[in-house]
């Protein structure tokens, strides 16, 4: 009995030592691409394209301050225009533009923060709109050829 069980199993064994290997590779890469699939894939973005939409949305809500907490949302001193986060950015007439904007969205700030004293209403004068329209403008022409897609002017954005 135990000699054909042996045999039995030698048998079986040698189609399974034909087979094994092959199965064997097929599975180890099958196991690589659902390891693959696991892991989390970041798209690779340059800090300047995610910044400069975000100085643009905050200068738009600037302009169009009405409670104080739109005026002074952020620092720009700190926040996205911290250096740590100026010196991700590829040297460049992007960094450039970044920083100058930041350096003046700051100064317009700190200038016009009288307009929006009072804790339940801002004033926005004039010169701080168009101030503030200068810096969305520069940017505007400096990330022009940067491919991002942003067509509709600042006014289309204001009354959205």
């Amino acid at each position: 009995m135990r000699t054909i069980f042996l045999i039995a199993l030698i048998v079986a064994s040698i189609p399974f030592a034909i087979i094994y290997p092959k199965v064997s590779k097929v599975a180890q890469d099958n196991w690589k691409v659902v390891e693959l699939s696991r892991e989390r894939h970041f798209v690779n973005v340059t800090a300047a394209s995610w910044i400069y939409p975000f100085l643009r949305m905050q200068a738009v809500r600037m302009q169009n301050a009405e409670v104080p907490i739109e005026w002074r949302g952020i620092s720009f001193k700190h926040g996205p225009c911290l250096p740590e986060h100026m010196s991700q950015l590829p040297v460049g007439k992007y960094a450039y533009a970044i920083e100058t904007a930041c350096k003046n969205l700051d100064k317009i700030q700190m200038t016009y923060a009288s307009d929006c004293a009072e804790t339940s209403k801002c004033m926005i004068s004039n010169e701080a709109v168009v101030e503030l329209q200068i810096v969305l403008d520069r940017l505007k022409v400096a990330f022009s050829d940067a491919g991002f897609g942003i067509q509709a002017d600042d006014q289309e954005q204001i009354r959205e």
